[in-house]
């Protein structure tokens, strides 16, 4: 069953980046072309994707426990807003906006509310193939 999991993660890990990528290069670009306002989200597609997907691909490599996933969602979530993001203010990379640290909080929860309905159906599944 653990493998099980871990081939689950890293599908959706899969999922979730390749998806940021389209998103990041034929949404967003349509969205500016076009002046549609869609409330940032073109704005802060790699920042509501950066938690779960970096959170996906260490689950799809090696098992953790619930709480070593929770401390690295956690993690995940302070490094990206209170670490990374702000670096845009000094000039290291891209810009700096409110909105993707938002953005990062909102990744971090749907990375814990995820994983939660993963963790809970994979051991409900293997508590269903015990029982038989």
């Amino acid at each position: 069953m653990d493998n099980k999991k871990k081939n689950l993660y890293l599908i959706l890990a899969f999922i979730v980046l390749a998806s940021s990528q389209l998103l990041t290069h034929f949404y967003r670009p349509y969205i500016y072309n076009n002046t549609i306002n869609d409330y940032g989200f073109a704005d802060t597609i790699g920042s509501l994707v950066c938690v779960l997907g970096i959170c996906f691909v260490f689950w799809g490599a090696k098992s953790y426990s619930n709480k070593e996933k929770n401390k690295q969602i956690i993690l995940a979530t302070i490094l990206y807003s209170i670490v990374w993001e702000p670096l845009g203010l000094i000039g290291i990379h891209g810009t700096f906006d409110w909105k993707d640290i938002v953005a990062t909080f909102i990744s971090g929860g749907l990375t814990y509310l995820l994983k939660e309905i993963i963790e809970k159906k994979m051991n409900s599944a293997k508590n269903r193939k015990r029982s038989n």
